[in-house]
C-alpha cells in the first residue's frame, strides 16, 4: 500500500475509535507516545500523496514542528529530565502547531480540489457546448439554416426505426443559374435563403426541410395523403408567385413515398422522386 488514499475505510474507522477510547481510559504517559509516534507516520505518508510542490512544503513543516513535539515528548519521559521547564512546557506547543499546520493543509487543498474540479465542471460545459455546435454545423446547411444532406440521411435511419412512413418531395428552382449570370450571386444567395424559409413556413407540422445541393431541397411530409401535399403545393406556388415572376424562374417538384419497406434504401426515393420531378420539367417545357 504506498499511499494513505488507500487504506480501507473500515480500517481507518477502527483506528480512530481506538484512539479516542484510549484517551478515555486510565493509562501511563507510555501509551500517548505511541499515539504521538503513529500521528507522525501518519504525517509521512500524507507526503507520499501527490499534493503538488506548494503543499509538501507546508507538510514538510507541519511533520518537522509536529516531530519536534514528539522528541520533546519523549525526553519528557526520560527521569532525568521530567522536571526541565522546556521540555514540560514546548511538548504539546509544538505537536499543536504540527496538528494546526496539517489542518491548514487539508483546507488548502480542499480549496485547491474545490477550485480544480470547478474549472473542469467549466471545461466540460464549454467541451460539451462546442460539440453540440460542431454536430449542428455539420447538419445544417449554411447558406439557408436548414438541414443539409447528411441530415437528411440520418432523419432516413430514424424514420426506419420508428417505422414512419410519408411522402418525399424533391424541389428543384427551375432556370436558377440565369439569376446568378444575370442578376448576382447575392440575389441568387438571398432567393435561396426565401426559399428554405418558406417551406419551412409553409410546410404542413411535423415535416423536415434540407437542402441537398445547389438549388434543390427537400422536404419529408409526414402524412402520405396526395390531397393534403397537392394542397401544400399549391401553397408554395402562390407564396413564391412575386419572387418567380421576378426573376424569371420556377418550381418542380416530385413526389415519392417512403414507409418502412423502402426506407433502408432512401437512395432508390430520391431517385424515384428526382425522375418525378425531372417529368414535370419536361412536361412544363
Amino acid at each position: 500500500m504506498n499511499n494513505i488514499s488507500q487504506l480501507p475505510i473500515r480500517l481507518t474507522i477502527v483506528v480512530c475509535v481506538g484512539i479516542l477510547l484510549s484517551a478515555l481510559l486510565p493509562s501511563s504517559g507510555s501509551l500517548e507516545v505511541i499515539v504521538s509516534i503513529l500521528t507522525l507516520v501518519l504525517i509521512i505518508l500524507l507526503l507520499r500523496e501527490d499534493f503538488g510542490t506548494e503543499m509538501r512544503q507546508w507538510l514538510m513543516l507541519a511533520l518537522g514542528t509536529y516531530g519536534i513535539g514528539v522528541i520533546v515528548d519523549l525526553l519528557d519521559e526520560i527521569p532525568e529530565l521530567d522536571d526541565h521547564w522546556l521540555i514540560d512546557s514546548t511538548d504539546d506547543i509544538f505537536m499543536h502547531i504540527g496538528v494546526f499546520l496539517m489542518c491548514f493543509c487539508f483546507i488548502k487543498m480542499l480549496h485547491q480540489r474545490r477550485s480544480f474540479i470547478e474549472t473542469l465542471n467549466l471545461q466540460i460545459t464549454k467541451s460539451r457546448a462546442l460539440e453540440r455546435k460542431l454536430s449542428r454545423l455539420a447538419l445544417q446547411d449554411e447558406l439557408t439554416g436548414v438541414q443539409n444532406r447528411r441530415a437528411l440521411f440520418r432523419r432516413f435511419d430514424k424514420m426506419a426505426i420508428n417505422l414512419q412512413k410519408g411522402i418525399l418531395a424533391y424541389i428543384d428552382l427551375d432556370n436558377f443559374k440565369q439569376v446568378n449570370d444575370k442578376w448576382s450571386h447575392q440575389d441568387g444567395d438571398e432567393i435561396l435563403i426565401d426559399m428554405a424559409t418558406t417551406l419551412v413556413k409553409t410546410a404542413p407540422i411535423g415535416s423536415h426541410v434540407f437542402r441537398i445541393g445547389g438549388d434543390e431541397f427537400v422536404v419529408l411530409l409526414p402524412s402520405e395523403d396526395p390531397i393534403a401535399s397537392q394542397q401544400w403545393i399549391d401553397t408554395l406556388y402562390e407564396v413564391t408567385k412575386n419572387t418567380r415572376d421576378k426573376f424569371n424562374i420556377g418550381i418542380s417538384i416530385g413526389l415519392a413515398p417512403y414507409y418502412p419497406g423502402n426506407l433502408s434504401e432512401p437512395d432508390s426515393i430520391l431517385a424515384k422522386a428526382d425522375k418525378a420531378m425531372y417529368k414535370e420539367k419536361r412536361i412544363k417545357n
